[in-house]
């Protein structure tokens, strides 16, 4: 298990909403979220090729998830769509290690072990999922420095 540190830009995703999960490898596999994960694609095949899963906290300690793509503006958002602006912030970016044979399942199993072991503390804020249409996985979970 390894996972780098980095700093990413502030970023705007407009997408659909899979509401009241949990973040992690279920959530991300499920029925609802695929589903989500082929509209957005099917909107601009030419621009899908990276759909983000954007794990967002409310105030009462829930988590949306909001199957996205990347976007300039809010006026580039689909109407219908709803967006997040995710701040800057202090990731570590998990990649598979090929330990599990799922790529998101690794991924979040990483997390899960690192958070366990004491190699990082969640900032429990945006965490973001990318997943390319040729089935790579980079997972960057906010963190506390």
């Amino acid at each position: 298990m390894s996972h780098r540190v980095t700093a990413r830009s502030a970023e705007l995703f407009g997408g659909l909403v899979a509401p009241r999960v949990v973040p992690g490898a279920e959530t991300s596999t499920s029925e609802l979220c695929r589903f989500l994960r082929e509209r957005i694609r099917d909107r601009d095949p030419h621009n899908g090729a990276n759909i983000s899963t954007v794990y967002v906290p409310d105030s009462a300690g829930d988590y949306n998830a909001i199957i996205a793509a990347p976007y300039a503006s809010p006026s580039e958002v689909p109407v219908g769509d709803v967006f997040v602006h995710v701040p800057s912030g202090v990731f570590a970016v998990f990649v598979p290690s090929g330990l599990i044979q799922d790529p998101v399942e690794d991924v979040w199993s990483q997390v899960d072990d690192a958070t366990a072991n004491g190699e990082l503390f969640r900032a429990y804020k945006e965490d973001i999922e990318v997943v390319t249409n040729s089935g790579e996985v980079e997972l960057y979970i906010s963190i506390v420095i």
